[in-house]
């Protein structure tokens, strides 16, 4: 069995985040013997800095070693090669990737690690060169593109170190995504894989002939529903029809009503009011405005509409108005509610939101009782064509808070 981690950056200070800490623990046990191979074989003093910073940051997890050996020049090939064969875990160390791989060919090591079992490290180059294939421009040696065999433990070139502000990074990652697919993972990501098992932990994006695959979120769609009937104890919410129109005109001929039902002027002619209705309007299946009538005598109250704001971020908006005799019967508190229920529960809206003119308290209140919360105060913020500039109150309740009111 092998296990794989391929860690796009360990910070030196630091030393392993929480994450890898914690994935660490689990696979590696004390008193397992280990191996570091550097990358540059000849560089004595940058190699014993580098394998003791990686031994404090192991002790610093708790996890220690019965034997940890380091491979460079010092260590002759035999040497080399039973440390492997006796070693329950490698590290491949950082550094440039191209001289790591062709030391470890030199030393004869390539094949008996592509075959090696246990748990195999890696960090930036050493992240690299596990790759069946590593493509990528060599910033020690003048930014030429190598491309190269790697020790084949996964089948996508990696790219360490993404930075999103580093512009000639990011030239530079897409230029070699041209020669193969390529995988980019900001310093705090990295990979595990386990019986072929890919497991992407943190951020990670990847990129194929200068196409990135950036993540995002998918959205929920609303179940639509079109006006469909609706009732309450006291009421019948309906589909209106063309015979409500003269019912509606006539309603809103009251002042204290058409002073906040539109920013523009309303029909003052019942032959065009009648005409202007759409009765296919209603076929649509995001669209939603019902007829509010009295159970007891079947009078025509008023209107509702449920207004979908936003398709993508589930938001609607709730509008209404009555006729002047019904108010203060709850009769709007009790629609509204139902719509409210509706809207959540049948349509999976994720969030309801209304407003109203300041001067019309009722409006609001009708907000409050139904569990909206006040959200803030735009100044002048609606035009009313028969009422002018007013502030407007608005409020708003989401899926989450309509869950916890219930």
């Amino acid at each position: 069995m092998r296990i794989n981690y391929l860690f796009s950056g360990i910070s030196k200070e630091q030393g392993f985040n929480k994450v890898q800490r914690e994935r660490l623990k689990k696979d590696i046990k004390n008193n397992d013997t280990i191996v570091f191979i550097a990358t540059t074989f000849d560089d004595y003093e940058k190699n014993d800095l580098y394998y003791n910073n990686l031994i404090k940051h192991f002790k610093n997890i708790d996890i220690t070693f019965n034997k940890a050996y380091l491979i460079d020049n010092r260590v002759d090939k035999d040497l080399a090669k039973d440390y492997i064969l006796k070693s329950n875990i490698i590290f491949l160390m950082g550094g440039d990737a191209k001289k790591q791989i062709d030391s470890v060919k030199e030393y004869d090591l390539f094949e008996t690690l592509k075959s090696k079992e246990g748990i195999i490290l890696g960090v930036s180059a050493g992240s690299m060169n596990q790759s069946s294939r590593a493509v990528y421009k060599n910033d020690y040696n003048n930014y030429v593109i190598e491309d190269y065999e790697g020790l084949g433990y996964i089948d996508i070139n990696i790219y360490p170190h993404l930075d999103f502000n580093n512009i000639d990074y990011l030239k530079e990652v897409f230029e070699v995504s041209n020669y193969t697919k390529t995988v980019a993972l900001p310093n705090d990501s990295f990979i595990r894989i386990e019986n072929n098992n890919i497991d992407f932990v943190g951020e990670y994006y990847t990129i194929q002939n200068s196409k990135i695959t950036m993540p995002g979120h998918e959205y929920i769609k609303i179940n639509h529903t079109g006006t469909v009937p609706l009732e309450t104890d006291r009421l019948v919410l309906r589909r209106t029809v063309k015979s409500d129109i003269d019912e509606f005109f006539f309603i809103q001929l009251n002042p204290n009503i058409r002073r906040y039902l539109g920013t523009n002027r309303l029909g003052d002619d019942l032959e065009k009011n009648r005409k202007y209705f759409n009765e296919e309007k209603y076929n649509e299946l995001n669209y939603y405005r019902w007829t509010i009538v009295r159970k007891e005598d079947n009078k025509i109250l008023g209107c509702i509409y449920l207004n979908i704001h936003d398709e993508k971020a589930r938001t609607a908006g709730i509008d209404y108005w009555i006729r002047e005799d019904a108010w203060g019967n709850g009769y709007t508190t009790e629609a509204s509610r139902k719509i409210l229920n509706f809207a959540f529960d049948t349509l999976n809206i994720n969030r309801i939101e209304s407003c109203g003119g300041k001067d019309n308290p009722g409006t609001y209140k009708v907000m409050e009782k139904i569990g909206l919360k006040y959200e803030g105060e735009r100044k002048e913020g609606i035009f009313y064509y028969y009422g002018g500039l007013e502030n407007l109150v608005l409020y708003g309740i989401t899926k989450e808070e309509y869950k916890n009111n219930k």
